[in-house]
């Protein structure tokens, strides 16, 4: 899949919708208001993301994956550096309990924020592009980024990779969400952006 400035930035609002009502929903779950920018959407290989994972300091990151389906099948991965991904569950349960006190419910904190992005992005994908997906239950991992990203060491393959920064309570998180798309879902994501883009005009 080799997607055109055009379909870049069409991606770019439709995510951008999602992300903005991902933000009202986590704003209400940690009860103080949550910023998410605009995703910086890229077509990256994956070896790039890994790099970048890795410039960041992050030798190990934390995953929450989801599978979709239907016209499209995806399977969807919110990735954040360790230390990060606890000051995510931090901001959820409170700052009154120490970092060193979240791993037994960091990964039900991690699969809940990592449920309400990916579901209202791929909410606003489905409502934009008319397609309907089915998503699986969410899914945590920890590890490093090409163990959870490259299992099968793909680190040519291409992804969908909409880079994320969150500002809550001044603590500043860098995401990156990345969508897996086999050769049919590319081509069928191709053809509704073609029909999405045409309706514009």
């Amino acid at each position: 899949m080799r997607l055109n400035a055009l379909e870049l930035d069409a991606l770019t609002e439709i995510f951008n919708h999602g992300v903005g009502q991902a933000a009202r929903s986590l704003s209400e779950l940690a009860h103080e208001e949550v910023c998410l920018t605009v995703p910086k959407v890229q077509e990256l290989a994956k070896r790039d993301i890994t790099d970048r994972m890795d410039a960041q300091g992050a030798d190990r990151i934390c995953a929450v994956r989801q599978a979709f389906t239907g016209a499209i099948n995806t399977e969807a991965l919110l990735m954040f550096p360790v230390k990060q991904s606890l000051q995510l569950v931090q901001m959820m349960v409170g700052d009154d309990v120490p970092l060193e006190q979240l791993s037994e419910m960091e990964q039900e904190s991690l699969a809940e924020i990592g449920n309400i992005l990916l579901n209202s992005v791929v909410a606003s994908v489905a409502d934009m592009l008319r397609i309907e997906f089915e998503g699986s239950l969410p899914v945590v991992e920890m590890g490093r980024s090409q163990e959870v990203l490259c299992p099968d060491g793909d680190f040519d393959n291409l992804v969908l990779s909409l880079h994320i920064n969150f500002d809550i309570a001044s603590r500043k998180i860098q995401g990156y969400l990345v969508f897996l798309l086999d050769v049919a879902s590319s081509d069928m994501l191709e053809r509704k952006l073609a029909h999405f883009l045409g309706a514009m005009e």
